[in-house]
């Protein structure tokens, strides 16, 4: 009886153990807003809801990577439109440390988006034709300290990927693939967002 006392005691002293130090663990992770991207990509596509998608892509890569913990984007836009405060790109340093006291966190992440589009060569005689497509993306990023208004991170990141189609009097084939996102935009936030975990914050 004494025994299986003693068992109980100690698992239940286990268990009061973890979830202190998991609790501990959790708090000791910084807490970081990402607001949305700006576009700054001169004479390229940018699809309808390119930047909230970047966004969205950060977020996850974020919560992922286990170093940080996020706001949620529709919480973020709640607090933001609670507190009537519209930002996205560049944020001076005053309105960091007004938004990292409003909403709570450590740090914001912003940035942009610098390329993000195609370019088309094309060419061919004699009945065959042949078209190369290149997708570009690239994207800087800051992560800025909400205490004292100060970057204390900054990178770039950027991801070309090729298609190719070729037809002879035509018929050919090859790929035409416009939906890049996942292809170009998601492995430069993938860079990013490694580079972030690897810095000393």
């Amino acid at each position: 009886m004494k025994r299986t006392l003693s068992l109980a005691l100690c698992a239940a002293l286990v268990l009061v153990v973890a979830s202190v130090a998991f609790a501990a663990d959790k708090s000791s992770k910084p807490r970081i807003a990402v607001l949305e991207f700006k576009n700054k990509a001169d004479n390229q596509w940018w699809y309808h809801g390119g930047a909230e998608a970047a966004q969205d892509v950060f977020v996850t890569e974020l919560v992922k990577s286990g170093k940080f913990r996020v706001v949620e984007r529709e919480q973020l836009e709640a607090l933001m439109q609670e507190k009537n405060l519209t930002l996205s790109g560049d944020v001076d340093p005053a309105t960091a440390v007004r938004i990292g006291k409003l909403l709570g966190v450590n740090y914001i992440l912003t940035g942009a988006v610098t390329e993000y589009g195609n370019t088309n060569v094309g060419g061919g005689g004699f009945g065959v034709s042949a078209g190369k497509k290149k997708f570009v993306a690239a994207m800087n990023a800051r992560l800025i300290d909400t205490s004292t208004g100060e970057i204390v991170w900054a990178d770039e990141g950027r991801e070309e990927e090729s298609s190719i189609k070729v037809s002879v009097f035509g018929v050919g084939g090859g790929v035409d693939d416009e939906r890049m996102f996942d292809k170009v935009m998601k492995p430069v936030i993938q860079q990013l967002t490694a580079s972030l975990k690897a810095a000393d914050l």
